[in-house]
């Protein structure tokens, strides 16, 4: 099998209103004045008398005249309005640093109990987390979790959308963390195996995923709406199959029809691509659906070590124009719907003898549409295919070893081998 960033209102800045400036002159008028008023022509001395600058002056120095007291008094005044504006600038990020790392006064103390199971959308910002959080009763306050997602944005930055399973009541650290690790996401998928047909496919598509059967099929109807390339066409009762590419597919939160099948139809057209399937197709004289109908029959025919080869016979008899002789296109025929699927790798005469265009026995070339999924092993060997000159082959066991042959005589041994092997093994066959 092969954020936008919410508004934060303790984010802003705040400025603290200025005085109005005084007028130099007028200062100088009143300075000249009070010196004069001091004078003492005795002892040719100045008595200033500032009632405010002697007073700070005596506070600081400890003096009872006249100091720098006035100037250091300024200076405090001054320090002190620094350190209130640099706190209302750097509140902020304190109080982000500590909300961040210790829950802050409105969060949980964690680590939390339980299981609650939350689911992301795409795209969402923090704030809209946030909230899924808080109202899952994961995280206490939705404005922490935004803050513990601002502090740091490179977790933040590892939260992908999907499903979760978190704690009841964790610190938004915590639940940052636990959002942005891949081991808490819910991993819900499904797995289409190589050789599956359609039918089977909505069925294990509609079990994992609760989407209905018939969404599933009318999405299908339409195949480029899912992904896959123009010429990817069966039948009109069901033209996806054969294109429904088998590999193991996550799928999110409220899938549909489209969501679910699109994923397949996307690694159909890279595995084809990668291949050069429609350019390798025409090299073998095949449209490329035609190969994909023929690769649907290898997958059912053979393990990938005989694929190539087995492409090859069924190659050199559509040169030729010879039935392929398929058992697995009768086993389709008689079961289309593969609602009654046998556990045999054998055919009866009744069922060879069916008029259907599935059955390779009665009709020359290829059937009108693919009878299964085929994976890349089998598409790979239609296009590259081993270059042998057989026209037969047949199991010799049931342990999967095919025998070979460019004769109906050579063929005839191989079948009496597989018989023989068969009447030894009871119930084996």
């Amino acid at each position: 099998m092969t954020a936008r960033r919410s508004l934060d209102p303790w984010d802003y800045e705040e400025t603290v209103p200025l005085t109005q400036p005084s007028d130099p002159s007028r200062e100088s008028e009143e300075a000249t004045s009070r010196l004069m008023a001091g004078y003492d022509p005795e002892t040719g001395q100045y008595d200033v008398q500032d009632d405010a600058t002697t007073e700070v002056g005596q506070l600081f120095d400890g003096a009872d005249g006249p100091s720098h007291g006035g100037r250091n008094a300024l200076i405090i005044i001054l320090a002190v309005v620094l350190v209130i504006a640099l706190g209302i600038f750097a509140y902020p990020k304190v109080r982000d640093f500590f909300q961040a790392n210790t829950g802050g006064g409105a969060d949980f103390a964690g680590p939390g109990t339980g299981q609650v199971t939350v689911t992301i959308p795409m795209g969402a910002s923090s704030t809209a987390v946030g909230s899924i959080l808080q109202a899952a009763g994961v995280v206490k306050s939705q404005q922490t979790f935004v803050t513990a997602a601002k502090a740091d944005t490179v977790t933040w930055g590892n939260v992908q959308s999907g499903t979760y399973n978190l704690k009841a009541q964790m610190t938004s650290v915590e639940a940052l963390q636990a959002l942005a690790d891949p081991a808490n996401r819910v991993r819900t998928q499904f797995t289409i195996i190589e050789g599956m047909r359609n039918s089977k496919v909505f069925d294990t598509i509609n079990k994992a995923t609760g989407v209905s059967i018939s969404d599933l099929q009318a999405a299908a109807a339409n195949p480029t709406s899912i992904g896959l390339p123009p010429w990817a066409t069966s039948p009109p009762d069901d033209p996806s199959e054969g294109y429904l590419f088998p590999d193991t597919y996550q799928y999110g939160a409220n899938p549909t029809a489209t969501s679910v099948l699109t994923p397949l139809g996307n690694k159909f057209n890279q595995v084809t691509t990668s291949l050069q399937f429609v350019t390798k197709a025409a090299d073998e004289g095949l449209t490329p659906t035609q190969a994909v109908v023929l690769a649907s029959i290898v997958q059912m025919e053979a393990t990938p070590k005989d694929m190539p080869d087995v492409a090859q016979v069924f190659l050199n008899r559509l040169a030729i124009n010879m039935p392929l002789q398929s058992d697995a296109t009768v086993a389709y025929a008689n079961d289309p719907t593969g609602e009654n699927p046998s556990n045999s790798v054998f055919t009866t005469d009744a069922q060879r003898a069916l008029d259907s265009p599935y059955n390779t026995y009665k009709y020359p070339g290829l059937p009108p549409g693919a009878i299964s999924n085929p994976g890349q092993d089998a598409l790979s060997a239609v296009v590259n295919p081993s270059g042998n000159d057989y026209l037969y082959f047949t199991l010799v066991d049931m342990n999967g070893t095919i025998a070979y042959a460019t004769t109906a005589a050579e063929h005839q041994q191989n079948v009496d081998q597989l018989q023989a092997w068969c009447k030894a093994n009871p119930g084996k066959c």
